[in-house]
């Protein structure tokens, strides 16, 4: 009977963001123009996926499975993976010793489902943190390489370009895990800038066709409160050091590598959806102020992780991270992922793009979730080289709008019904939802 339910919860989402709902009571009317006199700039933008733990694993249900993969096809261009936790193991258990099994199997995922595939260089090994060889310790998987085994770091790094040669983007290491300078009460930008430039040498190495980026650093500030340590507006001056530093130290990079979430998770606040819906501005502003920093002006933009925080509810997160996509396009970033696109157990992973591929096909495994349909959106009308149109709304506070030579995308940011006037017709936009409009259509 819960299967059926959310079936049932799951379908009606998916037709909220997809169908154009019949206007009940006094509807909101906005108007949004579009100048298709000419090109205001060209997308260089793709949707991707981190496939973490417990996502297609080979002992799920194999039809679910099949299910999900058509689903992340449709709506991804780029697939990522980590060599070591998050459903990888332990690639290298002793020095030398290597174990390619989970990864290889990560791998060939992204290869059957023909992402772009991209490697996370995350975790180290435990005997490169401290532990003794031969064991693996969860609990220490994402500890940092001591200095003295920074280089075998390195040659671990080389061995997996190697093993897998037609992946061409590396990201390394992930969110400053284990460098933290607990004295100065900061990140330790020159402990990772150090490891940095011994894995991109490393992967240069292997070919010179590597594209290597970093530093990965989580973005903080979501811009809620200006007096505190959370609240302050991004970019913060801690993450401007960062960056900066690492700029102006590193031997290259072919990308630069931010994550981040709307809202900080040292916030104490429950933030409204309406409050998160106010600030999806700010990631296209972050991308404009890295772009502004000294050696990162034609540096793409990476987010090897974004998120839409503040509802329980499928619909409402797929309408925020719809937001966002638009912010980033019309910004000019390059790439963004979605972590773990399959549904968990409860609470819900409202910003997954299937249920969980544990239960079969005929008891909801493997069915597209709301999120599914806007990355989709994105991947397929919005991807590189497309033409981007100024787009205008009265209301760009309830709907927000992003345009190409064939599409416009609708995007209802409020808990009200819009009716949206565009070229000389009216389209019903439900409360957080999203209409994809093509030219002339009607």
């Amino acid at each position: 009977m819960r299967s059926i339910q959310r079936i049932l919860i799951i379908a009606l989402a998916t037709l909220a963001l997809t169908l154009v709902a019949p206007c009940h009571g006094d509807p909101i009317r906005v108007s949004v123009s579009v100048d298709r006199s000419k090109p205001c700039g060209a997308s260089a933008f793709d949707t991707g996926a981190f496939i973490a733990q417990h996502c297609l694993d080979g002992w799920f249900d194999a039809g679910a499975n099949a299910a999900a993969e058509e689903i992340i096809k449709k709506s991804c261009g780029y697939g990522c993976v980590a060599i070591f936790g998050w459903g990888s193991g332990n690639p290298e258990p002793s020095p030398g010793v290597y174990d390619w099994a989970s990864l290889d199997f990560k791998v060939s995922l992204l290869r059957k489902m023909g992402l772009t595939p991209v490697i996370t260089l995350c975790g180290a090994p435990n005997w490169m943190t401290g532990g003794a060889p031969g064991t693996t310790d969860w609990q220490h998987f994402c500890d940092a390489p001591l200095p003295d085994h920074v280089d075998d770091f390195a040659a671990l790094c080389a061995a997996v370009a190697r093993r897998y040669p037609d992946v061409k983007h590396y990201l390394v290491w992930n969110e400053f895990k284990g460098m933290w300078n607990q004295p100065e009460h900061r990140w330790d930008y020159e402990r990772y800038t150090t490891l940095y430039n011994k894995a991109y040498a490393a992967l240069k190495g292997v070919s010179r066709s590597i594209q290597v980026g970093g530093p990965y650093l989580v973005i903080g500030g979501d811009g809620t409160a200006p007096g505190t340590s959370y609240g302050q507006m991004p970019l913060t001056p801690g993450d401007k050091t960062v960056y900066k530093y690492w700029l102006s130290h590193k031997i290259g990079a072919d990308f630069i590598v931010l994550d981040r979430g709307m809202v900080n998770y040292h916030n104490p606040g429950k933030p409204t959806v309406a409050r998160v819906m106010a600030l999806t501005p700010l990631i296209g502003s972050i991308v404009d102020q890295i772009r502004a920093l000294p050696g990162a002006s034609t540096l793409p933009v990476w987010f090897a992780e974004f998120y839409a925080d503040g509802s329980s509810d499928y619909q409402q997160t797929a309408a925020m991270y719809a937001s966002e996509l638009a912010q980033l396009v019309t910004h000019g970033a390059t790439a963004a992922f979605e972590w773990q696109p399959q549904d968990g157990e409860t609470p819900n992973w409202t910003h997954a793009l299937f249920t969980s591929t544990k239960d079969p096909v005929d008891k909801g495994g493997g069915a597209a979730l709301p999120l599914a349909a806007v990355m989709q959106v994105f991947h397929e009308n919005f991807g590189p080289k497309v033409k981007l149109f100024s787009t205008t709304s009265t209301d760009p506070s309830r709907i927000e709008a992003i345009s190409s030579a064939r599409v416009t995308y609708l995007i209802n940011k409020s808990d009200s019904v819009c009716v949206v006037n565009m070229e000389k017709h009216d389209y019903t936009v439900p409360a957080y939802a999203c209409l994809l409009v093509h030219r002339h259509s009607r």
